[in-house]
């Protein structure tokens, strides 16, 4: 299914869009395959959904001043840009900056990434919430700035996958965390996770427990644009610690 519609108000309207069935997949008689198109000002954006985990095809085509948009149907257009580098479903568009959610979820957040109208991935993290998507107003000076064109600016609560475990080497651990996020304040306090999880587990699995890589879910504000300039910053200390699933 597709994720065009939140809760918040995180992206544009659509000028329209279209719903197709698609002939029924004899194999999996219960699934139901759609067809659906997203037409916003300059683009439309193609998703392929086969009733499996993940849309079959996800693509965009850049639709220049002047020209009519092509109609919604299952072969591709001459100029569509199939994204081959991402699995999941359409999410939204903001400011010609496309959207895609992850098929399935990781570490208690939903990965995303983002698009360029050329079918370029700009950008990709994963998230518990999307708080705003919004483009920077006023764009400020090229000399006050790290990014170039048409910034947009994310605020979401980020769910980091560390290169490490807390559990059994924190102070070590979290000195990569730090390096790695930018986060400064002291670390945070993950045995009671982990410990939770090690009541469960057979005396074999502690071992493998406690070396599992941990998660940090902090509050972060990221400034894109369309050359794919990124800048993610800390506006919170660490929320939340546990292991990997």
């Amino acid at each position: 299914m597709a994720h065009a519609a939140d809760k918040v108000q995180l992206f544009d309207p659509p000028l329209s869009e279209q719903h197709q069935p698609l002939p029924a997949d004899p194999l999996n008689p219960q699934t139901k395959p759609a067809l659906s198109c997203f037409y916003y000002p300059h683009l439309m954006v193609k998703q392929v959904d086969m009733g499996e985990v993940g849309a079959e095809q996800l693509s965009i085509l850049f639709v220049e001043n002047g020209k009519k948009p092509p109609a919604c149907r299952r072969e591709n257009a001459r100029d569509e840009k199939v994204i081959g580098d991402w699995s999941g479903y359409f999410r939204g568009v903001r400011a010609e900056y496309v959207f895609f959610a992850g098929a399935d979820g990781a570490n208690g957040g939903t990965p995303f990434a983002v698009f360029n109208p050329e079918g370029e991935k700009l950008f990709a993290d994963t998230a518990v919430d999307m708080h705003s998507v919004k483009t920077m107003r006023p764009p400020q000076p090229l000399s006050q700035r790290p990014w170039y064109e048409n910034p947009l600016e994310l605020d979401y609560r980020r769910v980091y996958l560390a290169p490490c475990s807390m559990r059994s080497n924190a102070q070590t651990c979290w000195s990569e965390i730090r390096q790695a996020t930018g986060l400064s304040q002291a670390a945070p306090d993950c045995s009671a996770a982990y410990a939770a999880q090690e009541k469960t587990a057979s005396a074999g699995q502690l071992a493998e427990l406690r070396a599992d890589p941990s998660v940090v879910e902090y509050e972060v504000h990221a400034v894109l644009d369309g050359r794919g300039v990124i800048q993610v910053t800390p506006v919170s200390p660490a929320l939340a610690c546990y292991p990997a699933e």
